[in-house]
Formats: C-alpha cells, sequence, structure tokens
C-alpha cells in the first residue's frame, strides 16, 4: 500500500512552495502570516504610515520594518504595542519586538553574492621568462624560493608589459 502511495505522489508535479512547506512547515506558516501582515499594513496603522513604511522580514519575535521618514520611524516606534497586539489578535503571531530601520530594507545575500569576484583573467607567465629571472636569483636562496620569485617577476612583466629586467626581450 505505501510503494503505491508514493509511486501515485511522483506521478504528479508539486510547487516549490509546497515542497517547502514539507521540509520546513515552520517557516512556511511565518513566511505566508508575513505576506498577510504586509497585504493588510495599511488596516494595521494609519494610511500615512503605511504609505511611507512595510515590514520586510520576520526574524525570530521580531518583525522588521523599513521607511524612509524619520517622522514615520519615531510614530512606529511609538506604535509598537498597538502593532504587536493587533498581529497576535488577528494572525496569532507572536512577535516580541518591532525593528524599524530607517531607509530601504537590507538586500538578502544571495548564493551568488558570496563567491568570489570577478577577476582579471588567469595569466600564465611565458616559461622563457620564469627560467631566465629564476637564473638571475642569486644562489642563496633556496630553489622553491627562486622558482617563486621568477613566476612573480615573470607575471608582472606579462601583466603590466614592463621590463623587469634589461635582457629580457
Amino acid at each position: 500500500m505505501r510503494a503505491k502511495a508514493s509511486k501515485e505522489k511522483l506521478g504528479r508535479l508539486a510547487s516549490v512552495g509546497e515542497l517547502l512547506d514539507r521540509v520546513m512547515p515552520e517557516q512556511g506558516e511565518r513566511m505566508r502570516k508575513l505576506t498577510e501582515v504586509l497585504r493588510a499594513w495599511g488596516a494595521l496603522v494609519p494610511p500615512a504610515v503605511a504609505r511611507h513604511s512595510a515590514p520586510y522580514d520576520l526574524v525570530g519575535e521580531t518583525l522588521c520594518v523599513s521607511t524612509n521618514l524619520p517622522q514615520v520611524k519615531q510614530r512606529l516606534l511609538m506604535m509598537k504595542g498597538n502593532i504587536q497586539r493587533a498581529l497576535k489578535g488577528r494572525w496569532d503571531l507572536e512577535v516580541t519586538e518591532v525593528k524599524v530601520i530607517l531607509g530601504d530594507p537590507p538586500l538578502k545575500v544571495s548564493v551568488s553574492s558570496q563567491g568570489p569576484r570577478r577577476r582579471h583573467p588567469r595569466l600564465e607567465p611565458d616559461e622563457a621568462a620564469v627560467l631566465a629571472f629564476r637564473e638571475a636569483c642569486p644562489d642563496s636562496l633556496t630553489p622553491e624560493t627562486s622558482n617563486a620569485l621568477a613566476h612573480l617577476r615573470a607575471f608582472f612583466v606579462k601583466r603590466y608589459n614592463k621590463r623587469a629586467h634589461a635582457g629580457i626581450s
């Protein structure tokens, strides 16, 4: 019976929201509530405040709101208790803190922005230049050090197109 039920589930397509609800049910519920709060923000706060502010995140028990006017920020902070009671009564959302920031809401960190920044194309120094620079290194250097120094000098010659050594053409 169980195998049959799983074949039926595999046969139909599931939405991303449905899959997220299966993996993180409590987060999906909180995000739905935040979406509802965002839609009804004008009913929670006065219209003048709603025009210049918007909730953007729900972190733990903290509702994060952004605004573009200092007066609206002050008014939201004074209305914090009313907002908390309204959220608890209407959506059964336990909010213990209302954090208000001035300006645009911070951007979410995406996976692509965590990677390395764009770099110049990789340059490989010419082997002939590396050999010439390696021969010019003093004998007191270890072979690894002279090799690293030769690669560095050859790289700078190629990258910046300057002659680091007069004998290299």
